[in-house]
């Protein structure tokens, strides 16, 4: 009876100048951090049905995934991941940290970025997106997704299993393999999708005051959203996704100036002209900050200082 079909790549054969860009060339569906000098990997990998275990043994590295290479190879499917190294991941919902031991959960159709970590004997489990879906069908909600506690442990047991026992799996006996560890993937995730879904609320709500707060104390600089981001611990996507329910950054910042023109108006002690407040407030044009003056609060700024702001 035959075994299941695997495969061995390794840079060792290779002349020291060439390996990293035979192991790139190789992994050409991510961007690699990782340094160039020295560099050596081997990774195996078991074909078990529909699905590809592989084992990896690489210098560190810290693979990625942009908008434009997955526009441009159109690789789809989900990878599981498991190293016995902490790292961190970035998607478009923001930074989490994995820790050693535990399972991450990535849609190769969807970017994402793994902080630089050494690859000793990770496991990886490729699978197909209609394999996944079939018992997982709210794929959106998977990637990103980090395995751990008891149901994460299970599966990491199964998956070191599976790569510890792969030279006596049969091609007869694949198929049922590759069934059996879809449905353990999906009785891992369902309790860390329940605890993703309940946690997902009240973390971005906090999240959004946080970055308010921030808006509110930058209203007299040009919004410059890496910097937000950066300086929030956030992604731009996670940020542009938070004030989507707003109408985006730029209105929610743009109704924060002129509540703090109204403010300024408002205030008696106000010496200032209106052009003035509003060009400290970026609305360096009169015409645009009477128009959007209106539209917010029904009058024009002349006419609301003139009729004694609060009072008109």
């Amino acid at each position: 009876m035959s075994v299941v079909p695997r495969s061995l790549f390794t840079t060792d054969t290779l002349p020291e100048r060439d390996r990293f860009d035979a192991w790139r060339t190789l992994f050409s569906a991510h961007s690699l951090d990782a340094d160039p000098v020295g560099f050596s990997g081997s990774i195996e990998t078991v074909l078990v049905g529909a699905m590809a275990l592989r084992v990896m043994n690489a210098a560190p590295q810290g693979p990625a995934r942009s908008r434009s290479q997955i526009r441009r190879d159109g690789q789809d499917g989900f990878i599981l991941h498991l190293s016995r190294h902490a790292y961190s991941v970035e998607t478009e919902r923001g930074v989490v940290d994995v820790p050693a031991g535990a399972v991450s959960l990535n849609d190769l159709s969807q970017p994402y970025r793994r902080s630089r970590a050494p690859e000793t004997g990770s496991l990886i489990l490729a699978l197909p997106r209609s394999s996944v879906t079939s018992v997982l069908p709210d794929e959106e909600a998977l990637h990103g997704l980090i395995l751990h506690g008891g149901a994460g442990h299970l599966l990491a047991d199964h998956i070191r299993s599976l790569a510890a026992n792969s030279h006596a799996i049969t091609t007869l006996d694949a198929a049922h393999i590759a069934q059996a560890t879809l449905h353990m993937v999906a009785a891992c995730a369902r309790p860390s999708l329940e605890a993703a879904a309940i946690a997902s609320a009240p973390l971005d709500a906090a999240r959004l005051r946080t970055a308010r707060q921030f808006l509110r104390g930058h209203l007299s600089t040009p919004l410059r959203v890496d910097a937000m981001a950066k300086a929030l611990g956030m992604s731009r996507s996670q940020l542009y996704r938070l004030f989507a329910p707003e109408g985006g950054i730029a209105r929610s910042l743009a109704r924060q100036r002129l509540a703090a023109i109204r403010a300024a108006l408002d205030d008696p002690l106000e010496r200032r002209s209106i052009g003035e407040i509003g060009e400290t407030y970026g609305f360096g044009n009169g015409a645009v900050l009477s128009r959007a003056f209106r539209q917010a609060y029904g009058v024009s700024p002349r006419d609301y200082r003139a009729g004694g702001g609060g009072t008109a």
